[in-house]
């Protein structure tokens, strides 16, 4: 089973190492470690990169005012997913084209909200039919605590890019009870019911929830979905196997 969305507790001596702990303990052989908007992990990043690891791949977030901004970070192995902000997709220009012809994944961030999110993927998927988009923590379903009211209009929408995956991640963050947050399974149901689950994938979001029940909420996240879906196994084939430029299983 994979961790298809993964930060690293940077208040530990040693983060990867202390993630690998947790892995084992619940179970995941695999993790897609994402960078963090503040930057705070990018060293960690760094640091799988220059020693590429079996168990990890690196999603970096998408700088496109900084100089090192994605070219040359896709060349690496290690490096499988883009994260990028709404107001930067229409900034990516030749990156777009180079993540489609090397069938690595856009992971978008919907900081304006998921029905603007929905417009720009839309556009993007009509220039690139090829690029694979992994849409993470459930379509944003809800904003400041509150059901996001063009979430299943948009996750209609959504279903319609052929090369799209949707992510069960950060269930905690959209949830106004305690563990195991009922009130966002109904969003993971109908995730299902659209999208199927060899389009979805398990995410944590490590470490942004209580880190002590890291295998529970993987745990919780895989009893949504029916036993023996094979779910996420097509994603982490994409992100750990060989593949021919721009293929998608």
């Amino acid at each position: 089973m994979i961790d298809a969305y993964a930060h690293l507790d940077m208040s530990v001596p040693e983060p990867i190492a202390n993630f690998e702990r947790r892995m084992d303990s619940a179970g995941i052989e695999r993790a897609l470690i994402v960078e963090t908007w503040s930057g705070d992990n990018r060293a960690c990043l760094q640091q799988l990169i220059a020693s590429p690891s079996t168990r990890f791949r690196v999603a970096p977030c998408f700088r496109p005012d900084k100089a090192q901004s994605g070219a040359e970070l896709l060349s690496l192995e290690m490096v499988q997913a883009f994260r990028v902000k709404t107001a930067d997709l229409r900034r990516l220009g030749a990156i777009a084209a180079l993540l489609a012809s090397r069938g690595k994944w856009l992971l978008p961030h919907a900081e304006s909200g998921i029905r603007v999110l929905t417009e720009e993927l839309t556009r993007l998927a009509i220039h690139y039919p090829r690029l694979p988009i992994y849409l993470p923590h459930m379509g944003w379903p809800r904003r400041d605590r509150q059901d996001d009211n063009d979430w299943h209009e948009s996750i209609s929408a959504l279903r319609e890019l052929p090369k799209l995956i949707a992510g069960i991640s950060a269930v905690a963050h959209f949830s106004s009870e305690t563990f195991p947050h009922d009130d966002v399974a109904p969003f993971a149901a109908h995730l299902l019911a659209v999208f199927g689950p060899e389009s979805l994938v398990i995410g944590s979001d490590y470490p942004l929830f209580d880190k002590d029940r890291y295998a529970q909420y993987m745990q919780l996240a895989e009893d949504w979905i029916p036993s023996g879906s094979g779910i996420g196994r097509r994603f982490e084939s994409s992100l750990f196997e060989k593949q021919c430029a721009g293929e998608k299983e």
